[in-house]
């Protein structure tokens, strides 16, 4: 994912071994900064199967309070079929066929996490619904 972000973005792969539930990757363009959690997961064959997010309790309770603060934050959930960005419902499972309809590539991730970064025209909530 790093190697596909802009090289106008700062990137901090954040690991913090003494800190509970810190976000696995820190980025910062001239536009603001976003902190995203990445989770990898086996997609289900069956469509109406619910998918988690896996986070743990730490992880929800430093993105929950980030988000609280006004401060941008994410969930990259990522599959062998591709990927979905979730920003405020990480505790609201979807169904492997959502999940497959809004699956975008780790180049299409890359591309909304970069210009999220740069573009100081877009807020969190308008620039990434309907990831």
């Amino acid at each position: 994912m790093h190697r596909q972000l802009s090289p106008e973005i700062f990137v901090w792969k954040i690991n913090d071994t003494y800190a509970g539930g810190v976000p696995d990757a820190f980025y910062a363009g001239p536009a603001r900064c976003l902190f995203v959690e990445y989770k990898y997961i086996k997609l289900p064959k069956r469509p109406t199967t619910l998918v988690r997010t896996g986070l743990s309790e730490q992880q929800k309770l430093w993105l929950n309070r980030m988000l609280n603060l006004g401060k941008p934050v994410a969930v990259v959930l990522g599959s062998a079929e591709g990927h979905i960005i979730i920003i405020r419902d990480w505790d609201t499972p979807v169904s492997a066929e959502h999940f497959r309809q809004h699956a975008m590539s780790t180049k299409a991730v890359a591309t909304q996490i970069s210009a999220f970064c740069l573009d100081k025209s877009h807020d969190q909530e308008g620039f990434f619904r309907g990831c």
